[in-house]
């Protein structure tokens, strides 16, 4: 495999145009961009009925520990089902680049908050090796630039250590941004830590929510 440029080394704290305006810690899967892996990535790799089917032979320890980073894609692809069967991981790879695409309207809705001079960072829960193919295929970073990976970081939301370190790449106190994220774990967590969050469930929702917190 090639040398990976980690997204978030393309991320760089900035001064934010409107200082007493909130910054935004933005999820990224199922709140940014849709995941492949509930849009039929069940059926189509693997011909099961439902997620539910998978999630029955599949190894989940297996997926966090490389989405905290403690092993590689390798490692991850020969413990990925709990009896061991192969799996071609290319295909899978080749499959999720395809599909990544950005949630309705949140493309649109970033491009204007960007514009107006809102300081935006993606705080993912995903694999250091597959932030990259969700940067190809979506240019997330032209909206919302990378400030935290747990792949890359080794903590996963909704450890105090996974949104200390977000807030660490954006330079903020925890009143000084918003978080959102479509997990209620994960907006929980990040309240009893005295940020404010929004659960996203969609984009005109999620549109008036912030106005609560910032304007533009």
């Amino acid at each position: 495999m090639r040398d990976l440029i980690l997204p978030t080394a393309r991320f760089s704290p900035v001064q934010r145009i409107h200082a007493n305006q909130k910054a935004i810690l933005f999820d990224v899967m199922d709140t940014l961009v849709a995941d492949p892996f509930f849009r039929g990535f069940h059926a189509d790799l693997f011909g099961f009925s439902s997620v539910k089917q998978l999630f029955e032979v599949k190894d989940q320890q297996s997926f966090l520990a490389f989405e905290s980073g403690a092993i590689t894609e390798d490692e991850h692809f020969a413990t990925y089902f709990c009896d061991r069967r192969p799996v071609d991981g290319a295909k899978i790879r080749s499959y999720l680049s395809s599909r990544y695409e950005w949630k309705e309207g949140m493309k649109e809705l970033c491009i204007e908050l960007r514009d107006a001079g809102i300081l935006m960072a993606a705080f993912s829960n995903y694999p250091a090796q597959w932030a990259p193919l969700v940067e190809d295929a979506v240019a997330l970073s032209t909206c919302v630039p990378w400030g935290y990976i747990s792949g890359e970081r080794g903590h996963r939301k909704p450890s105090a250590e996974a949104f200390e370190g977000a807030l660490a790449a954006v330079g903020c106190s925890p009143d000084e941004v918003v978080f959102v994220d479509d997990s209620r774990t994960n907006v929980e967590a990040a309240q009893a830590l005295g940020i404010p969050s929004i659960r996203f469930e969609s984009e005109p929702l999620l549109r008036t929510a912030l106005k609560d917190f910032i304007t533009w």
